[in-house]
């Protein structure tokens, strides 16, 4: 049986449930932002009339402000865009059981067998589309294809509020001549290296011989040179099935630059803590550390290291993400933000092989310790138990930084 995919794609999602409570900024510039006086000055979503004036998610406050005097700016509300992302996922069950959630705005939905052919997967795209406005008084485009990639492509095709086929008859027409960067995966860097072979487009890459591309970008633009081929089978997940995710972390921007190794500890410390707990809470665990460095004037760093063996567990998370900042950052600048992220996940009972019978009591003495902490953080309010590091500021010289948690993390991330 062919395959029908829809790809639905909330529009500009942030800006727009914000304006459910607040229809008067429909007909004016209007983004969501950060908040500048904690330093997370960035624009993160923006509505239609600020588009118009070229405001770009991602970018600078003061950069968008330049551009438009009169941009009205609204504080972010996440518990908001996480309750109409519930609902919608809800309303999309409705047709099918086979919906697969990519970040809080967006949906696959396989309505193979649902609809009959694209005719009618219009009708219903259509549908979906009107109840989105009728009952959240939102606004969704929607791509149709035979496969995920090229059902995104479609969503993003044509916006906002509209409906976009690649039929598996005429879909090299439409598609290959669009930009190589419009590609699910195809960022800037893989954009910059393919265009120094003179792959512009979709088509190009797809009439690229696949072994060049193979060796050229490894692995990676095997994954690519098939999306353009139209050669993705993947499938949409069943309702509620829950991927590992690529990575757990978290990151911070402090009130002022931190110019000392202490201040810098001090605040791995807390991150490491956070991203322990928020593995052993889905039940993970990271093979890689990474750190992410940004100095004073937006300067990024960054490292990783692979782990002996793969650890829930803070204090081995911290001691190699303290040894990677060594490795990476001569303190020419002081830093402005940190972030600290495990990735290569595994699930905590997928086992795990230690070579000494000390390390076993160590680990099994270890994973009793985090339980109990966690046990006593939930009962009690996050925080109630601390490291020493932490709790322990009589040893620090320099007044400690104080420490915001950064809202965001990428859609890939817990």
């Amino acid at each position: 049986m062919k395959r029908i995919i829809f790809h639905i794609d909330q529009n500009c999602y942030f800006a727009s449930v914000e304006m459910i409570s607040r229809p008067e900024l429909r007909d004016v510039p209007m983004a969501v932002a950060g908040d500048a006086k904690l330093r997370h000055g960035i624009i993160l979503a923006k509505n239609e009339p600020a588009k118009k004036y070229g405001i770009k998610t991602a970018e600078a406050i003061w950069q968008a402000e330049a551009k438009c005097p009169n941009l009205v700016l609204v504080d972010a509300h996440h518990e908001k865009y996480e309750f109409y992302s519930k609902k919608l996922r809800e309303m999309y069950s409705e047709y099918t059981d086979r919906v697969e959630p990519f970040g809080l705005d967006e949906c696959w939905l396989d309505m193979t067998g649902v609809v009959n052919d694209y005719a009618e997967a219009e009708e219903v795209a259509l549908e979906i589309r009107n109840r989105v406005k009728e009952e959240f008084k939102l606004t969704c485009s929607v791509g149709i294809s035979f496969n995920k990639v090229f059902a995104k492509l479609g969503s993003d095709y044509k916006k906002p509020d509209a409906t976009t086929v690649f039929s598996d008859t005429d879909w090299k027409d439409k598609i290959w001549p669009l930009p190589v960067s419009d590609l699910l995966f195809v960022g800037k860097h893989t954009t910059e290296r393919l265009s120094k072979i003179n792959v512009k487009t979709i088509g190009d890459l797809a009439q690229t011989d696949g072994e060049f591309i193979s060796r050229y970008l490894g692995k990676a633009g095997v994954v690519l040179w098939e999306y353009a081929n139209g050669l993705d089978d993947a499938p949409v997940a069943e309702s509620g099935y829950k991927r590992i995710p690529k990575s757990v972390g978290n990151s911070t921007t402090t009130a002022e630059d931190m110019t000392s190794d202490r201040q810098i500890e001090k605040t791995l410390h807390m991150l490491s803590e956070s991203v322990a707990m928020r593995l052993r809470k889905h039940s993970l665990k990271g093979s890689v550390v990474q750190i992410t460095v940004r100095d004073c004037d937006l300067g990024i760093y960054e490292k990783q290291r692979i782990l002996y063996r793969a650890t829930d567990d803070a204090k081995e998370i911290y001691a190699a993400a303290k040894e990677l900042f060594k490795e990476s950052y001569d303190w020419n600048k002081g830093v402005r933000s940190i972030g600290v992220r495990c990735t290569k996940l595994v699930r905590s009972d997928s086992g795990e092989q230690l070579s000494l019978f000390t390390e076993v009591q160590a680990s099994e003495r270890d994973n009793k310790l985090n339980k109990t902490i966690d046990d006593i953080n939930r009962r009690y309010g996050k925080s109630v138990v601390k490291s020493a590091a932490e709790a322990d500021g009589s040893n620090c010289k320099c007044k400690p930084a104080n420490i915001v948690n950064d809202p965001f993390h990428p859609e890939d991330e817990l």
